[in-house]
């Protein structure tokens, strides 16, 4: 009888950015911690975000490829906090990602983007301005745009595991 390899639960960035036309991704600059952010979040837009999550850069020998974060591997890894909210009004889901730990950014070409959020479908573009719009009149928020499709498949989006 063959022993049945033991299945680990992970979630890639293909979760978050698989079809770019399917969902839509905002950078936001910030000065606050991202629980204070996912508070903030939660105040202006009526959501619960939740600590769901770490995402952990490898080591230095592939920064590119994050992978699923290993107990014994933390104090060498970078650690980005992942937020969860869901809103059953509109069936949508939230992601809060952070992208700097440490002064490092999580994903490179975006470099001066501190989180991204990423919304489980593509809003018109008029939904998407005001709800930049709010996250903008957040307190402690200095920018908040809607992210290209190019950037949104961005080949670090698709390899990124949490």
């Amino acid at each position: 009888m063959k022993k049945q390899a033991k299945k680990t639960s992970s979630i890639t960035i293909r979760d978050f950015a698989e079809d770019v036309s399917a969902f839509s991704l905002l950078a936001i600059r910030s000065t606050e911690t991202d629980t204070r952010l996912a508070w903030l979040l939660n105040r202006a837009l009526h959501l619960d975000f939740v600590h769901c999550k770490d995402l952990c850069g490898k080591a230095q020998d592939s920064p590119q490829h994050p992978t699923l974060l290993n107990e014994r591997e933390l104090d060498e890894r970078r650690q980005f906090a992942v937020f969860h909210a869901a809103d059953s009004l509109s069936h949508r889901s939230y992601h809060l990602i952070a992208n700097r730990q440490d002064g490092e950014p999580l994903i490179k070409k975006m470099a001066q983007v501190d989180y991204l959020l990423k919304i489980s479908e593509a809003l018109q573009a008029d939904e998407l301005a005001a709800l930049s719009a709010t996250i903008r009149a957040i307190s402690g928020v200095q920018a908040c745009i809607a992210v290209s499709d190019e950037l949104k498949n961005n080949p670090q989006l698709v390899t990124l595991e949490a």
